[in-house]
């Protein structure tokens, strides 16, 4: 890359071979999409180097994903592959340091949140999302992202499940209900007035249902429809819900299948698969 021109080029083409990939979900298209954006305007051109080999390491596994989806036996270490060389990827981000322009500055900080996140440093994710939106990288997809990694960190910093039961232990009501209206703050900061709305709202219903809002979860997710995909991976006592889905009527939510969907979030997801749990967009 000898210049601004050729590494603009190389980007762009390089994010255009990773979206000719069908199975790469919406949100990732222009997740991605955004870190091109901030890169391509860098001084350096360290933080092009380093979206170029982020988008490499996503070709690679979607590619992969892809010969799944079409019934290809899934390698039982594709996620460990994908893992190890986002770990590697975001030492060398991270050992560079601040760089010394906005738009570098805030492409490095988008790899690192999405490196982290796959890393399970949901606090790390926070802090990263947060320094973007600090530096002026407002974008509904941002607030979103961050929602959901402040409710994650909120989780798995105040939230357990105690086997065998598997019932919920809130270590601490008070710190857990403040961050949870912190991602419901990020979250709101989402809305658009456009069809993903519905989605988000989701989101913010959940959030405040774990937090133990109940009257106000169940007022917002009485208006919006339940992902198709987290009812149907949910166990067979959900079958009046997804009946209930199937007619437009959201179903009261209780205790057994909030402790399934905090089990279910607990685990890593791509940042790039949660905006559609139900696989819209």
């Amino acid at each position: 890359m000898s210049d601004y021109h050729d590494r603009g080029e190389m980007l762009w083409e390089q994010l255009h071979q990773l979206l000719e990939l069908p199975v790469v979900p919406q949100f990732s298209r222009e997740f991605y999409g955004l870190i091109v954006e901030w890169a391509v305007q860098a001084q350096d051109q360290a933080p092009a180097e380093w979206a170029v080999h982020l988008l490499e390491i996503e070709e690679r596994y979607y590619h992969r994903l892809q010969r799944v989806e079409e019934g290809e036996a899934p390698p039982a270490t594709l996620l460990e592959k994908r893992q190890i060389a986002l770990g590697v990827l975001n030492e060398r981000v991270e050992g560079a340091g601040e760089q010394p322009d906005r738009a570098g500055e805030v492409a490095r900080r988008l790899i690192l949140a999405e490196c982290c996140y796959f890393l399970e440093r949901p606090a790390e994710v926070v802090a990263h999302l947060e320094s973007v939106l600090n530096a002026g990288g407002s974008d509904p997809l941002l607030s979103f992202a961050l929602g959901h990694a402040r409710f994650l960190l909120a989780l798995r910093s105040f939230v357990h499940l105690q086997v065998p039961g598997a019932e919920l232990v809130i270590a601490d009501q008070s710190s857990l209900q403040s961050l949870c209206l912190a991602a419901v703050n990020a979250f709101e900061g989402a809305l658009t007035g456009g069809p993903r709305d519905a989605e988000i709202r989701w989101w913010i219903g959940r959030v405040l249902l774990t937090a133990g809002f109940t009257e106000q979860a169940q007022e917002i997710l009485s208006q919006v429809e339940a992902p198709a995909d987290f009812l149907e991976e949910s166990a067979p006592g959900c079958e009046q819900a997804q009946r209930q889905s199937a007619r437009g009527i959201a179903a009261p939510i209780d205790d057994a299948e909030l402790t399934q969907f905090i089990q279910g979030i607990q685990r890593s997801h791509p940042l790039s698969h949660l905006l559609y749990p139900c696989g819209k967009g």
